[in-house]
């Protein structure tokens, strides 16, 4: 150690040796500048020298030349006047500035130098403060209470000194010093002083102060004490004459010197708050209530509390005055029996209410004054009571009008009272007496009027009236003379009979009341009566069984004679009886208890019947009666006798109700059908509890229907037999039948139907009945000898009255060779070349026929590509093969076709020839078949077609009217309705195919006439008109005229149109030419709804098998090749105002039956019914009856399946383009 410090005072030595002039320690205020110089000593060699400073943080402050050093705020700067200069300057120090700063200097010869020198910041004290209460506050303190108070001198450096003051007197004793170092390099002083106030220090300042010496800074801050103490007792006076009387103003002072703050002075009486009105005087610090009120009596020796309090919580202190009140006596209370008896002695008090003084007493009776007594004084809160007492025997006094008045006298020297006190002196009445109660019979519910009078008494006696025990209200009374009199209405009651009514007087002179009483006699029925079974036998009653009925006569005066009344089937004139008594007791209460039993056979009939049980006696005014309703059981019973016959058409409705009567009611229904149970239903019969119906029956719901009502007491049945009506029907009929001419032949003919009949089956032809060889009810067999005259149909009829005849049909077919039915629609067969044709041949034959097909002599062998054959039976005798030849050609054309039909008895041929497609025949022979008043049927004989299917236009119009009307039917018959009665129609036909060819319309029109509205024939008196009428010649005209100019306009545009129908032409020819093939068809189909207004066609149609769509519809077939271009179709093939009456309704179509038109409203569009089999070949249409015929009648185009009915807008003709079809292709 001894060998350290010298090597550190050389080190220090040598280290400053280089310097002029070194830095020093700087103690420099907090914001102020500070400038620590450095200079080193001048070098005798002009070598470089290097200075910088180093900062209080250990950063070098760098080698710069003078001016403003970067970082520190801007607040470092080097200041040089020379080379041997570096001065450090720092403006506006902070704490962060205070520590060691060094400056280093270095010459390379040398070696560096140094010198450090510290910079002290001073921080002045800025604020001194309490800490808990605010500079300059004014605070409350308690007289001799510790107050703590700490003054705080934040944020100083170094620590400031702190000192107490208390009004400019510094305090030394109870005080504590000590300060906290903070990490800013500063520190905070605290003194805290411990002061305890007194009275003395009210409103004195308490100053703490800080001394920093260091900045020569000196603050201070104060407090005012405002020192709470409580205020000095009370003193209380009264003002004026000590002597009060009462109304006198008396005036009560309470003074109360000192106290902080200035008590509160209040007058009390007994806790309640009598005056708050106080008044403080600050110069003698005295605070006063006075309180001033009239005496009263209540205030005599009352304690009147003054109370003076500062603080809240606190008891505040009191002092208290009694005033002396004098007053007179305000009255006297006499105490003492108000009544008393001849004779007894009584004691009356006086007593006075409270006076000060004490009041003297003196009496009076009858006016006369009594020689003083003895009296006693009782002192009160507020004065002094008086009591005398005065004995008075009735006996010494002279006494009149029954009564001594006592009267009392109170005075004092402040005033007097005095009172009157009546005895009154009691006599007894004369016993009472009742009236009124005469002997007589009292009835239950009558009223008595009875009086009851007592003479005499003091006072006059009080009436009651009793019965038995109990006091009766109501009673009204009155006084006469010297008599008291009570009045009371009595309603009798069955419970007073025997009872005694009483009477009884009393006043204030009896000791028990008098009494005078009557005997009640109540004459009254019973208050009811009741039925009843006698115990131990069944509540219930069943007929054909003795019962029993007692009947109880309960509490009647006198006794009660009982009769029975009886009603069966609700009979005015009862059956009376007279029972026997059972019981007849007695008892005083209650009256006379009679039960009287009646004995009886019940009947079915007096079921809810009434029995009446009826009491009297002729002491009564009236009869007493009671009903009881007679429950007899008994077995269910029908109201209607067994059996019962229901007759009921097939298909109606019935009900039958059924009436069962019983009791208890049926429980249990059971039905049964011919013997066998059911539960409610069976086929189309419903059995519902005594209810028998049936919906739409038939007749296997026709037999024996029995019913079985069931209860507890026994079973009842009924039948019912029904009957179900229905039309007689074939049900077995022999056909056909095939024979030999000049054979045998059985025709049997069995029939079923409701009701049966002699005579209901029986055969027809040709309308006319025909004989039979065996007949019944139900059965008839025909002999016949077979021939060519007797083949044909034969009608079996059965007819029972109900409904239409049923009918059956049977055929005799002979034997016989083929016979070819030739038709016009049949004579020819036409084809396209490349395309197909059709050929048919028809022929009549038994048995079956062969078909043989040939062709330039040569056979036709089966089905091959060129040609295709089918046979169908169109009905027993009549046969139809068809030959398709396809791949036509010319060589088709130059040879005819064959056909021979053969069987077993002969054979039958024919020749056909086959051309290309031409315009189809008008049709033949339009004859009516049927008119109405309203409806005429037509039939036509269809012409060849042309080579494809053909449609009819059927144009007619009333004779006389212009307006023309059309229908479309593929059909050779018609049926239109809808026309007038009585009326003429011309009608004209013509044929149009499926190419678009028409023939001509028939001429002249057809005329046929509707019947009258009374069924009879018009006769047809006028035809269609060949002419033209002149305004149609006009009109043509003119439109031909405008046609011509049309047509001019139109020639450009035909012209470029050219090639496009060059284009369809050969369509058309690969489409005829090809088997189909390419060819897309488009179809719209459904079921046309004739459109208001139209004219409504109808179609008769028998019940045949169902036969091709193709055979049945009208059918438009729209087909588009793959270039999209469709066929011409000929634009007279159907006429646009007829088609343009149809609507389109897809949802009719489903269901349409063989496609054929929809109708609206009662319009029909229907089928004319034909023979089957026709008698004249030549009027058989083409139609199938035995087999579907599916192949398509179309012989020269290719075949499709599905056709289309005509759209609303009618046929579309020529080419289309691709806008037109757009959206419309399916």
């Amino acid at each position: 150690m001894i060998l350290v410090f010298p090597l550190l005072l050389s080190l220090i030595s040598t280290a400053k040796a280089g310097f002029r002039e070194t830095p020093t320690n700087q103690s420099v205020l907090f914001g102020h500048d500070a400038v620590f110089r450095c200079v080193a000593e001048k070098s005798a060699t002009s070598e470089e020298l290097y200075s910088q400073w180093r900062s209080n943080t250990g950063a070098l402050l760098g080698f710069h030349d003078v001016g403003q050093l970067a970082g520190h705020q801007g607040r470092y700067s080097y200041l040089k006047s020379s080379r041997e200069e570096l001065h450090l300057r720092i403006e506006h120090v902070n704490l962060d500035d205070d520590g060691q700063f060094e400056c280093q200097m270095l010459r390379p010869d040398e070696g560096p130098i140094r010198a450090a020198a510290y910079l002290n910041v001073i921080v002045p004290p800025k604020i001194v403060q309490f800490a808990n209460y605010q500079s300059g506050a004014v605070i409350d303190v308690n007289e001799e209470i510790l107050l703590n108070l700490t003054c705080v001198v934040p944020n100083t450096k170094p620590e400031s000194h702190i000192a107490w003051y208390i009004n400019g007197r510094k305090i030394d004793e109870g005080i504590q010093h000590w300060s906290t170092y903070n990490l800013n390099k500063t520190s905070s002083s605290y003194a805290a002083l411990q002061w305890r106030p007194r009275r003395s220090d009210y409103k004195k300042v308490l100053t703490c102060e800080a001394n920093h010496p260091e900045s020569q800074r000196q603050i201070r801050t104060n407090l005012t004490l405002n020192v709470l103490y409580p205020p000095d007792q009370p003193k209380v006076s009264m003002i004026g004459d000590s002597y009060v009387r009462a109304g006198d103003n008396v005036t009560l002072a309470c003074v109360v010197a000192g106290g902080n703050p200035p008590p509160e002075v209040s007058w009390y009486l007994k806790d309640r708050l009598l005056s708050a009105r106080f008044h403080y005087d600050p110069q003698t610090q005295e605070t006063r209530n006075s309180y001033s009120f009239l005496a009263e009596p209540e205030d005599n020796l009352a304690n009147y509390e003054c109370r003076g309090s500062n603080r809240q919580g606190r008891t505040p202190k009191t002092r208290s005055i009694h005033v002396k009140v004098a007053y007179a006596p305000q009255g006297v209370e006499m105490i003492g029996e108000s009544n008393v008896r001849q004779g007894s002695v009584t004691v009356v008090q006086c007593r006075t209410q409270p006076s000060n003084p004490g009041s003297r007493i003196s009496w009076l009776v009858n006016g006369h004054p009594i020689p003083a007594t003895l009296q006693s004084e009782h002192a009160q809160a507020h004065g002094t009571i008086s009591i005398s007492n005065l004995t008075i025997n009735t006996n010494e006094l002279m006494i009149g009008k029954h009564h001594i008045t006592v009267e009392c006298n109170a005075r004092n020297d402040e005033g007097s009272a005095s009172k009157q006190h009546v005895i009154k002196i009691l006599a007894p009445p004369l016993p009472p007496r009742i009236s009124g109660l005469e002997e007589g019979i009292h009835l239950e519910g009558n009223v008595v009027n009875v009086t009851c009078e007592a003479h005499g008494g003091n006072p006059l006696a009080d009436i009651s009236w009793y019965r038995g025990y109990d006091k009766l209200p109501g009673a009204r009374s009155s006084v006469s003379g010297d008599s008291a009199i009570s009045f009371l209405s009595i309603t009798l009651e069955r419970t007073m009979n025997g009872q005694r009514l009483k009477c009884e007087a009393m006043n204030s002179a009896l000791d028990e009341p008098l009494i005078d009483s009557k005997q009640l006699n109540v004459l009254f029925q019973p208050r009811r009566l009741m039925i009843r079974t006698p115990e131990g036998m069944r509540h219930q009653l069943l007929a054909g069984e003795e019962a029993r009925l007692h009947c109880l006569s309960s509490g009647s005066n006198p006794p009660a004679y009982i009769t029975w009344n009886f009603h069966p089937n609700g009979e005015l004139t009862p059956l009376v009886f007279t029972g026997e008594v059972i019981l007849n007791d007695t008892s005083r209460d209650s009256g006379y208890t009679v039960e009287n039993a009646v004995t009886f056979t019940p009947t079915e009939e007096y079921d809810g019947t009434l029995i009446r049980c009826i009491a009297s006696n002729p002491l009564w005014p009236t009869s007493k009666n009671v009903t009881y309703p007679l429950n007899v059981l008994y077995a269910p019973r029908l109201l209607v006798n067994s059996p019962i016959s229901v007759v009921v058409a097939e298909g109606d409705s019935f009900r039958e109700n059924l009436t069962v009567k019983g009791n208890p009611p049926v429980s249990a229904w059971r039905w049964r059908k011919n013997g066998v149970p059911f539960d409610h239903t069976i086929g189309n019969v419903f059995a519902r509890g005594a209810t028998l119906s049936g919906r739409n029956v038939k007749n296997s719901d026709a037999g024996m229907y029995t019913l079985f009502a069931v209860n507890s007491v026994g079973t009842a049945n009924i039948t019912i037999q029904l009957t179900v009506e229905y039309s007689a029907r074939i049900v077995s009929i022999s056909s056909p039948i095939i024979a030999s001419e000049g054979e045998t032949v059985m025709l049997e003919c069995e029939a079923d139907g409701e009701p049966r009949r002699p005579d209901m089956v029986r055969w027809i032809r040709n309308g006319d009945e025909i004989p039979s060889v065996k007949r019944s009810e139900t059965h008839v067999t025909l002999r016949l000898n077979a021939s060519k005259e007797a083949s044909g149909q034969y009608v079996c009829q059965a007819d029972n009255g109900i409904g239409f005849p049923g009918e059956g049909t049977a055929y005799l077919l002979v034997n016989t060779a083929p016979t070819i039915i030739t038709l016009p629609v049949l004579s020819r067969a036409a084809g396209p070349l490349g395309g197909r044709a059709r050929a048919r041949c028809r022929a009549h034959a038994v048995p079956d026929a062969e078909f043989i097909w040939s062709r330039a002599g040569e056979i036709i062998q089966g089905n091959n590509t060129k040609y295709g054959m089918s046979t169908i039976q169109l009905d027993y005798s009549t046969f139809e093969s068809t030959l398709w030849i396809s791949n036509i050609s010319p060589d088709d054309y130059a040879r005819e076709i064959s056909c021979t039909a053969r069987n077993s008895f002969g054979t039958d041929s024919i020749h056909i020839p086959i051309g290309p497609p031409s315009p189809p025949d008008a049709p033949l022979d339009i004859h009516a078949t049927n008119s109405t008043a309203n409806t005429i049927s037509i039939s036509w004989t269809p012409g060849f077609d042309g080579g494809s299917d053909q449609t009819f236009e059927i144009r007619y119009q009333k004779d006389g009217e212009d307006i023309m009307h059309g229908i479309n039917t593929s059909h050779s018959n018609l049926r239109l309705s809808g026309l007038a009665p009585s009326s003429v129609y011309l009608f004209q036909l013509r044929s149009i195919n499926s190419r678009g060819f028409s023939s001509e319309l028939t001429r002249p029109p057809a005329a046929f006439a509707t019947l009258s509205e009374d069924g009879t024939t018009i006769a047809v008196l006028s035809g269609k008109k060949e002419s033209i009428p002149r305004p149609i010649i006009m009109l043509l005209a003119i439109g031909g005229t405008l046609l011509l100019l049309f047509n001019c306009l139109l020639l450009c545009y035909l012209q470029r149109r050219n090639k496009k129908k060059k284009i369809q032409e050969k369509t058309e020819m690969v489409r005829t030419a090809i088997n189909g093939d390419g060819v897309r068809p488009v179809q719209m189909y459904g079921t046309m709804l004739q459109s208001e207004g139209a004219v409504h066609c109808e179609r008769e149609e028998p019940d045949i098998p169902e036969a091709s769509e193709d055979d049945h519809s009208v059918r438009t077939m729209i087909e588009v090749n793959p270039n999209g271009y469709m066929q011409q179709i000929d634009p007279t093939l159907y006429d646009r105002n007829c088609l343009m009456e149809y609507e389109f309704e897809p949802r009719e179509y489903p269901g349409s039956r063989h496609g054929t038109m929809g109708r609206s409203g009662t319009s029909t569009y229907a089928n004319m019914p034909y023979p089957e089999p026709p008698h004249d070949a030549s009027m058989y249409p083409d139609r199938s009856l035995s087999r579907r015929y599916f192949p398509n009648n179309n012989n020269n185009s290719p075949q499709h399946l599905l056709s289309t009915f005509i759209h609303p807008s009618g046929v579309r003709a020529g080419p289309i383009s691709y806008s037109q079809l757009d959206g419309d292709l399916v």
